[in-house]
């Protein structure tokens, strides 16, 4: 019975795992589905032809390392605030973008500059952290140093999410869960050799002379003591609040 139970357990372990490896694959194929993906439209012109080309080399590598789509995009709109937010979640949705995504929008008639984040790096970079990013890429804007700006911009959300506990978790998840299974392998084979080898007792120690003999052992419950104490509670009533920030926005 032992035995029996010890195998169902072991498949119940594997199923688990090939479930787990199969989502994590899914999440990496959903992140991922186009090797041609863009992550810079410069709609304002004001990166050359060689900046945009190394900007959407920095995107993609910056997009992988992390598994967030790391987008920028410039325009000459005149938005600003949310309305500028809506615009770019609006355009995240239309390209095809998949839930974990941030970009960075510049409209160089208000002059505004906005990040919104949805996903790990919403949840994963605090606000003041992306305040400070933001606050970092202006100076940069301020002078007219797009590149260097945006540069900044792709190197510090790169450094964030790469360290933040979510992808650190998630990081080369069929290793994780290939390492896993070995380690459930082995202690469920190590569990039916224990419960093998410590089945010493048969049903003859119980007999003799083909007759059925156990001594007659019995607790009796006499009386029982309950102690009760009253727990003081508080009146005043709390909230909490959770979840992350959508972004960051200001002027150059």
């Amino acid at each position: 019975m032992m035995k029996k139970n010890l195998k169902n357990i072991l498949m119940s372990i594997l199923m688990l795992l090939v479930m787990c490896a199969g989502a994590a694959g899914f999440m990496k194929m959903d992140a991922y589905a186009a090797s041609d993906k863009s992550y810079v439209y410069d709609y304002a012109d004001i990166l050359t032809a060689d900046e945009e080309k190394q900007l959407q080399a920095k995107c993609e590598k910056a997009s992988k390392n992390s598994g967030c789509d790391i987008v920028i995009i410039t325009t000459q709109i005149g938005h600003d605030y949310s309305t500028m937010d809506n615009y770019m979640a609006e355009f995240l949705d239309k390209e095809g973008y998949g839930s974990n995504a941030i970009i960075y929008g510049v409209d160089m008639i208000s002059r505004a500059d906005r990040i919104y984040t949805r996903g790990i790096p919403q949840t994963d970079i605090s606000q003041s952290k992306l305040d400070n990013i933001r606050e970092a890429c202006e100076g940069k804007f301020h002078d007219g140093k797009y590149y260097a700006g945006f540069k900044k911009y792709v190197s510090k959300i790169d450094m964030c999410l790469t360290n933040s506990f979510t992808t650190k978790l998630t990081y080369n998840m069929p290793v994780k869960l290939l390492i896993s299974l070995v380690v459930a392998v082995v202690g469920i084979l190590v569990m039916m050799h224990n419960a093998k080898s410590h089945m010493t007792v048969s049903s003859t120690e119980y007999t003799k002379n083909h007759n059925f003999s156990v001594n007659d052992r019995r607790d009796i419950f006499i009386n029982q003591t309950v102690t009760t104490r009253h727990i003081e509670r508080s009146s005043s009533g709390g909230s909490s609040s959770g979840g992350g920030n959508h972004g960051s926005g200001g002027h150059f």
